[in-house]
């Protein structure tokens, strides 16, 4: 019967070794494929955009469409890799634009069909639609690609609502 000897090093490569696959949440392949379904099998109303604010996967947020989307372009910032979707409601009622992550987070842009004005939300649990009555500004939870180094309150999280963007003074 052998024995495994190794010293601190090789117990270093070998803890890495085991932990970082089940650490790795990231979305493979990458960059994802295109659907090419960019019609939507429902109008984009305030409503449904509304229904969608518990929606944590990108799978469901596709199914809640009935299609895919249309993948629109893969940005390939190395910090923060993100692909975009676009949908348009049945019938041309609506439009939305969906920012995937690596990590599988996404931030949504909606402009509904019934003239609501843009809502924007992640699955982080931000919700932000001025239209809605009352009108609802919630940050939710620090999404993944906020950085820690970002104080994370109701000013910043306008400006990282669906994905980085630069802070700045101000309203961004």
């Amino acid at each position: 019967m052998s024995r495994l000897i190794m010293g601190p090093a090789g117990a270093v490569i070998l803890t890495i070794c085991l932990v970082l696959p089940a650490l790795s949440s990231e979305l493979t392949p990458w960059p994802p494929r295109d659907p090419g379904q960019p019609e939507a099998s429902i109008a984009i109303t305030k409503a449904w955009v509304t229904a969608l604010r518990e929606t944590r996967d990108f799978a469901s947020l596709q199914r809640a469409a009935g299609a895919g989307g249309k993948l629109l372009a893969v940005e390939t910032d190395p910090e923060t890799p993100r692909a975009i979707y676009g949908w348009r409601g049945h019938d041309g009622r609506g439009q939305m634009k969906v920012f995937l992550y690596r990590t599988g987070d996404f931030g949504i842009t909606a402009t509904p069909a019934d003239g609501a004005g843009e809502i924007s939300m992640n699955n982080s649990g931000a919700f932000v639609c001025p239209s809605c009555s009352p009108p609802v500004d919630a940050c939710g939870r620090r999404p993944s690609w906020v950085s820690h180094s970002v104080h994370w309150d109701g000013s910043d999280c306008h400006c990282t609502i669906t994905g980085p963007q630069t802070l700045r003074p101000g309203p961004c």
